[in-house]
């Protein structure tokens, strides 16, 4: 019994909180009556809180650095504590942002929130495993938390377009396995570091470099990541607004989290992975922007908007340096913060007065200048322009991947350019608010909190430009002790 409580102090406090946080509201969804339904977003804020505020207080041991809970089958060190508190510091964003979505469907609040917390813990699992059978198990939870939270509002837009997000879901689910039943084989282990023992000691790297690759698909799915990213465009334009948000944030990190973890270990013994990602990288980039610049609606632009900022993420992962990889780690803080602002922006824009379409964004800056002003600061940020935390972080991390090699300097020159494509896509959003035209447009001044989020985060996005050196400093920190 003591074994166990040292694991829960030492390395597993933060999802502990949510896991009773959880067993609380699942009992309140079931007695509560539909008139305390706003106690489910305050109860699920506290217990995100209370997980946040766990995360600085997790030991770290000085001389390795890690520290293993449950027989090796959990790792904490400053690299997993880094992707717990992002998640949680979404979490707590995306929570605020669901206060209209669970007033229309209060007598479902618990219910929805008790979903919301089971993928938040199974994406701050999937970042701390050690071994591929938990790995599947927490991706596979979180894929399920998402479906459940797509089909939330139950409209027949919902169920139809977030179809092809559970076929896709269960096609890469399938190769996962399929990929680990072959690893299985050549290796007998099932853990990271086993696997990583067997790669310095043999030849089959054919096998092994086709095992990896089909278990990769699964990362591939979760990111929007071009041959999996056609489930993208369609389920964002079926899910609410908040749910929407949540699909880009919460399983982006999760992904990034687990996946530079495994590239660790995989990477130095098949370097062909490393073209590999590149190239898919690259080929994201180029589509989604092509893609996003025909969109009419906002939700489709951001969902190509997620494809290609993972993308750019991936390839810099692909080359795997200590330069790239804290690269990549500065560039998923500001993302967080910067898509979030943006995510923040819209609902506030829909909840007020249903703004669907970039059209209907005509003129708003003649309407609430601090709001426009607030919302075009994070989508400069999200284009990566200066003087914004996205210049800083796209600037560091495409010339981590120029100091790569000149194996690389093709791959990203498309890239760049491709991203000069994704920022017209931004532009027409920015140019309608900014449109002389005469509208009626009447927005809700009592949103205290998509308010709150929005400005916060437009704050942020400049905060994070101007104290850029010591941020990346602590994001060097957390790839060095990956």
């Amino acid at each position: 019994m003591n074994g166990i409580l040292n694991d829960i102090l030492n390395a597993y406090l933060p999802e502990s909180i949510i896991i009773v946080f959880i067993i609380f509201s699942l009992i309140a969804s079931l007695f509560f009556n539909t008139s305390l339904y706003k106690l489910s977003k305050w109860f699920t804020l506290l217990g995100i809180t209370m997980a946040l505020g766990a995360t600085f207080f997790l030991p770290i041991d000085p001389d390795n650095m890690e520290i293993f809970a449950f027989n090796g089958e959990i790792v904490s060190n400053i690299y997993t504590i880094f992707f717990k508190i992002l998640i949680l510091m979404s979490a707590f964003f995306l929570t605020l942002l669901s206060r209209n979505l669970i007033r229309e469907k209060r007598d479902r609040a618990f219910e929805y929130f008790t979903v919301f917390l089971c993928a938040v813990l199974f994406a701050m699992c999937t970042v701390s495993v050690t071994d591929f059978a938990g790995l599947f198990f927490s991706i596979e939870g979180l894929g399920l938390c998402s479906y459940l939270l797509l089909n939330f509002s139950k409209t027949p837009d919902s169920k139809q377009l977030s179809f092809g997000y559970f076929v896709q879901g269960n096609v890469a689910a399938l190769l996962f396995l399929f990929g680990f039943s072959f690893l299985y084989g050549l290796c007998g282990e099932i853990g990271f570091a086993a696997v990583g023992d067997y790669l310095a000691q043999t030849n089959s790297f054919i096998l092994l470099t086709f095992s990896l690759i089909l278990m990769l698909s699964i990362f591939l799915f979760n990111l929007g990541i071009v041959p999996f990213s056609s489930w993208v465009a369609d389920t964002f334009e079926g899910a609410s607004y908040p749910i929407a948000a949540f699909m880009s944030t919460i399983p982006v990190l999760a992904g990034f989290g687990i996946l530079s973890r495994l590239l660790l270990v995989f990477i130095n013994y098949l370097p062909v992975l490393k073209i590999l990602f590149v190239c898919i990288a690259m080929l994201t980039i180029l589509f989604s922007s092509l893609s996003a610049i025909r969109q009419t609606t906002v939700k489709r632009l951001m969902a190509y908007s997620m494809s290609v900022q993972s993308a750019i993420m991936l390839l810099g992962l692909g080359v795997f340096s200590v330069f790239s990889l804290s690269g990549v780690l500065f560039y998923i803080l500001c993302y967080m913060f910067v898509n979030t602002g943006v995510w923040a922006a819209i609902i506030l824009f829909y909840d007020s007065c249903k703004l669907n379409n970039i059209e209907d964004y005509n003129g708003l800056i003649f309407h609430r200048p601090y709001y426009v002003i607030a919302f075009t600061t994070v989508l400069i940020a999200l284009a990566g322009l200066a003087p914004t935390s996205g210049f800083v972080a796209k600037l560091y991390l495409f010339s981590a991947v120029a100091r790569s090699g000149f194996l690389f300097l093709p791959f990203l020159i498309i890239s760049m350019l491709a991203c000069v494509i994704m920022i017209f896509a931004y532009w027409k959003l920015i140019r309608s608010m900014f449109r002389r035209v005469n509208t009626e447009v009447s927005i809700d001044t009592k949103i205290v909190s998509s308010k709150f989020i929005l400005y916060a985060c437009a704050l942020a996005s400049v905060l994070l430009c101007i104290f850029a050196d010591k941020i990346i400093q602590l994001c060097q920190s957390a790839a060095y002790y990956l």
